[in-house]
């Protein structure tokens, strides 16, 4: 009986994490070439879940190249029409730049003569997503390995620090096996740094969703007041939104971009009305 060969798993990744990755390690057997490389935070991956927003594409017959931002740093894609994951090119070839995207696929690795690691991702499946998707899927991945790095910082704590030690005191197998991983191969990454870089990911994804909402609350009173046709008294935005304690600063920074964005425009001197 012939068995198909189990899938490496694909994992969630900053791209941080990946850019600061200098462990490629090699396979046994008949899978030599497509080894696992270990991350800062102890990840041993083959295979991604990355997500973010297309910032720059080169579509070609045959490749197409594209960067993936996600506010820790970017992703370099490389699709090709040839092979099995042809689609994932087609899928790629068909999104505008500044689109959000969720990406899966393999990590292909390339270390120079002078050690010197660079990583592009092959992709299996591309999918668009709304931007409130695409900060949740951020948030997954900051979470991920927020909780990687606390379970690293555990394991630095002792040097007979062991897998056991870890899960019980609440880390999962794969959190408490990266930790050890992370405490091997990258003792004095600054882990502190990373920390840092990853709840900026957080906050900027949280305050895009706020933004988000105060948009939405700004146009419904500019609606609501506009009772004369004649625009909505700048007065009345500010009534509408201090109740729901947003500063006066706030709104006219919100004004300003829905002025940009063409959702609204100034009728007369502090008169606005929705588009």
């Amino acid at each position: 009986m012939i068995t198909g060969k189990k899938r490496e798993p694909a994992k969630w990744i900053l791209s941080k994490e990946l850019k600061d990755t200098n462990v490629m390690e090699d396979t046994h057997g008949e899978d030599q070439t497509k080894p696992y490389i270990i991350t800062p935070l102890g990840t041993r991956v083959k295979r991604v879940i990355i997500t973010g927003m297309i910032t720059s594409k080169n579509v070609d017959d045959n490749l197409t190249k594209a960067t993936i931002a996600d506010n820790s740093g970017a992703f370099y894609i490389s699709a090709f029409s040839s092979g099995y994951n042809a689609e994932a090119k087609f899928a790629l070839d068909s999104m505008d730049l500044d689109s959000a995207v969720m990406v899966m696929g393999r990590v292909n690795p390339f270390k120079t003569e002078e050690g010197v690691f660079y990583f592009n991702i092959n992709p299996e499946m591309v999918v668009r997503t709304e931007s409130m998707g695409l900060e949740m899927w951020k948030s997954k991945a900051v979470w991920i390995a927020l909780r990687k790095i606390y379970a690293i910082r555990e394991a630095l704590k002792a040097e007979d620090t062991d897998v056991n030690n870890l899960t019980s005191i609440g880390y999962s197998t794969e959190e408490a096996e990266c930790a050890i991983r992370a405490k091997k191969h990258y003792h004095d990454y600054d882990f502190q740094e990373f920390s840092k870089i990853a709840e900026g990911v957080l906050k900027f994804s949280q305050e895009k969703n706020q933004n988000a909402e105060l948009k939405e609350l700004i146009l419904a009173a500019i609606r609501k007041n506009d009772t004369d046709g004649k625009g909505c008294k700048y007065e009345d935005i500010l009534s509408a939104t201090l109740r729901d304690g947003v500063e006066r600063v706030q709104v006219d920074e919100i004004l300003n971009t829905l002025g940009s964005e063409g959702e609204v425009y100034e009728v007369s001197l502090k008169r606005f009305k929705a588009i």
